[in-house]
């Protein structure tokens, strides 16, 4: 067995986690144009676009600190590799917004992507 595949292996079955995986796109023009996010794979008239992924939330010495402030509902998603998704995406699970912190190719085989995410906290 190739040692890189047997270090990140994801079986079909753990991919048990509905997300929506979106793209900004500015409407209108100037700096204050509002952000609209359409699904990645999907148009304006189409129904929302669901990928299966694997949530695995961070919890205790897993969490970060940001701008020290601590992280709120962190966690790593696994999907199956698409090059849309970037870090100015964003994920939806369950109604809940996550902003993506990092994307990250664990093989380097374009078949997988880890994706860090942290919750938006409205206010």
């Amino acid at each position: 067995m190739n040692e890189d595949y047997a270090m990140f292996y994801i079986n079909s079955g753990e991919l048990r986690t509905k997300i929506r995986i979106q793209s900004p796109a500015k409407s209108g023009s100037g700096s204050f144009a509002p952000v609209l996010w359409t699904d990645i794979g999907s148009t304006d008239s189409d129904p929302p676009r669901y990928f299966q992924s694997k949530w695995e939330a961070l919890s205790g010495s897993e969490k970060w600190s940001a701008d020290s402030v601590q992280a709120v509902g962190g966690a790593t998603v696994t999907v199956r590799y698409n090059a849309l998704i970037t870090e100015q995406s964003r994920i939806i699970k369950d109604g809940a917004v996550y902003f993506i912190v990092s994307v990250n190719d664990p093989t380097q085989k374009k078949q997988w992507l880890q994706i860090t995410v942290k919750a938006a906290v409205n206010g």
